[in-house]
């Protein structure tokens, strides 16, 4: 597993801004996306183009999100998810990466965006009780379960009684997220045991959709 300060997703933005290069359009003969579309994350699938993504984005986000809501992203890249929730009367960006911030937040210059700097498993700044709505994708895949434990525990401070989360994290009871060497060593069984531990209730799961991970959708009450 990576640790938190290792540069493997700073190492990523620098290969999506190269694959993404005029250079590389040519050479792999694609036409040119527009800024707005051209985000750091769709090399791992658009929601836009992918059936399965799409799902998610509709069954565990759209719902969740628009006005009069208050909304916290863990990992937003270069605002793949992000931009399915503009709408929302604020979105806190939360990452360990300044870097990463900074890619979110120069995509949607005009969007109620506020980058929040985290120390890996914390929300510095956002003010208790909050968040209607707090979701992550691809990043609780490569988390270690001592690190999703701290997540757990300390989102509690931030969320309203009635908020909703949604993540997705890595399910290796599936081939594809056995042989990837960087998903962290999670399953179905061992996230609703923590979950429960931490006082949550689940309220929709998904270990279908997706062909290495599942997602999951809790909140603080029944």
């Amino acid at each position: 597993m990576p640790k938190l300060d290792a540069s493997l997703h700073l190492d990523m933005l620098k290969d999506g801004k190269r694959a993404r290069s005029p250079a590389a359009r040519i050479l792999k003969a694609v036409r040119v996306l527009t800024a707005k579309k051209d985000v750091y994350g769709l090399e791992w699938g658009d929601p836009e183009k992918s059936p399965p993504l799409a799902y998610i984005r509709d069954q565990f986000l759209v719902p969740y999100v628009g006005a009069g809501n208050t909304v916290a992203e863990i990992g937003p890249g270069g605002g793949r998810w992000t931009r399915y929730m503009l709408q929302s009367d604020h979105i806190y960006a939360v990452d360990y990466h300044a870097e990463l911030l900074d890619e979110v937040t120069s995509n949607f210059k005009a969007a109620p965006i506020t980058p929040v700097k985290n120390n890996g498993d914390d929300f510095p700044g956002i003010p208790d009780a909050s968040i209607d709505f707090l979701y992550s994708f691809g990043v609780f895949v490569h988390l270690n379960l001592d690190i999703i434990d701290r997540y757990l525990g300390n989102m509690k401070r931030v969320l309203k009684p009635s908020a909703n989360v949604v993540f997705q994290y890595a399910d290796k009871n599936k081939p594809m997220a056995k042989l990837n060497d960087g998903f962290s060593d999670n399953t179905p069984d061992k996230m609703r045991a923590l979950l429960t531990q931490h006082g949550f209730v689940i309220r929709e799961e998904d270990d279908q959709t997706l062909w290495h991970s599942a997602v999951v959708r809790f909140g603080l009450d029944g």
